[in-house]
């Protein structure tokens, strides 16, 4: 299995069952640029994975560590890199503290399939929480500043945390969308 990030107007390109969609909904942008507007991250099994990569979309595939379980929330992160030596004691320590914020990653890896498009990335991963306003914490937490500062030393990252479906705030009688909507997405000021 192997996921799939991409932009929600690409899904028109392609036959995907809405079941493989794992996570739809509104997306902030902590690091960026983002290169799709309104993010999509799918589940895709072999057969899928030949049609994503003969249709040409903009997104990429990245191998799947599991399979998706009930978090609200996900982060979703690509980097290219410029000096990986550097990143390793970054990826050596930072699972520890996603563990330590609820988080699991459900892929994470060194190497992106490039699908189209401009964007490269050589590192990515998606990461599932229990709720967003965990993914958030994990992210301006003490712990993982130090951290975080490897990461943007040697690397040009990009970084988003994206609900399931609907808002990342749920609020009180509304129900979350079931689709992709054309939204554009929140830049975080000062990340």
């Amino acid at each position: 299995m192997q996921y799939l990030v991409a932009g929600c107007p690409s899904l028109d390109k392609i036959a995907l069952d809405p079941r493989r969609i794992v996570a739809q909904g509104d997306a902030m942008v902590f690091e960026g640029p983002w290169p799709w507007a309104s993010p999509v991250v799918a589940t895709l099994d072999d057969a899928a994975v030949e049609r994503v990569r003969a249709s040409g979309i903009d997104g990429y595939l990245v191998d799947a560590l599991g399979e998706p379980g009930p978090g609200e929330a996900f982060v979703v992160a690509a980097h290219r890199m410029r000096d990986l030596a550097a990143f390793q004691p970054y990826a050596e320590q930072v699972g520890a503290v996603v563990e330590r914020f609820g988080g699991r990653f459900l892929a994470r890896s060194g190497k992106a399939e490039m699908l189209g498009g401009d964007f490269v990335s050589d590192r990515a991963v998606i990461i599932e929480f229990p709720r967003a306003a965990d993914a958030v914490a994990f992210y301006v937490s003490d712990v993982y500043a130090p951290l975080m500062q490897i990461r943007q030393a040697t690397s040009d990252p990009r970084f988003l945390v994206m609900a399931r479906s609907g808002p990342l705030r749920p609020r009180r009688g509304r129900r979350p969308r079931a689709t992709c909507a054309r939204r554009p997405l929140r830049r975080i000021e000062g990340a």
